[in-house]
């Protein structure tokens, strides 16, 4: 686990470096300057950067214990990502291109009615409040490393087939009562370090795409919490 974690952390320094790396040649002769763009430069030409806004709804699916019941619309998930795209095949009416870059995510679980997450002794549990509750959220920060390969068609359809991996940054539950201040109570609720998924998206030229992301594996460390997936699915503006 340390080996992958010091991995993705290389590989996401890595990516975010070369996102804004760009390599000139200077060259004086006879009094002359000539600028001559290396290798590297003249394929960067040909590399687009996007900034992408993910936005949409996610939830757990698989048998959960009781008390894991989640708003459909209050369990959002939102990202920003700092994306390359890479030609692979930039000739013809079919294109190939690889997408990748840091993001930065984050996925909100709303729980139902009053019932808060609280961690005590290793173990998770969820309680009751004894007070009407207008929000109780757990809330998970991930920095990630997406590895997309993109398909554009000549009707302008686009297919994005890939996966990513990621670090947990930050890891709260939120809760608000009814006429009271919010309170953040930050800790790692048991949660694994390095999460990876699956992840594709559909759009039409320009236009927003739709993205649906699926995590195999369960977010919580074995034996100590929910056996369960995490999905996700909703715009990339």
């Amino acid at each position: 686990m340390k080996a992958i974690y010091h991995l993705l952390t290389t590989a996401l320094t890595l990516t975010s470096a070369a996102s804004f790396a760009q390599t000139t040649i200077t060259i004086e002769k006879d009094s002359a300057t000539h600028t001559v763009r290396s290798y590297s430069t003249k394929r960067a030409e040909r590399i687009a950067s996007d900034f992408s806004i993910y936005i949409g709804l996610n939830n757990f699916s698989g048998t959960l214990p009781r008390g894991y019941e989640f708003r459909p619309i209050g369990s959002r998930f939102v990202a920003l990502g700092w994306q390359k795209r890479i030609p692979l095949i930039a000739k013809g009416p079919t294109k190939l291109r690889l997408v990748t870059g840091p993001e930065i995510a984050w996925n909100n679980f709303m729980f139902e009615g009053n019932n808060t997450l609280v961690e005590q002794n290793n173990q998770l549990i969820v309680e009751s409040a004894n007070v009407d509750l207008r929000r109780s959220k757990l809330v998970t920060t991930q920095l990630n490393l997406p590895v997309i390969l993109n398909l554009s068609f000549r009707s302008g359809l686009t297919l994005g087939l890939g996966a990513y991996a990621g670090l947990r940054v930050d890891s709260y539950t939120k809760v608000k009562a009814e006429g009271a201040r919010a309170v953040r109570t930050h800790g790692s609720y048991n949660l694994n370090q390095v999460r990876w998924g699956l992840t594709t998206e559909l759009g039409f030229r320009h236009e927003a795409k739709l993205f649906f992301r699926y995590e195999p594996k369960s977010p919580f460390e074995p034996g100590l919490g929910p056996d369960a997936s995490v999905w996700a699915v909703g715009f990339k503006l």
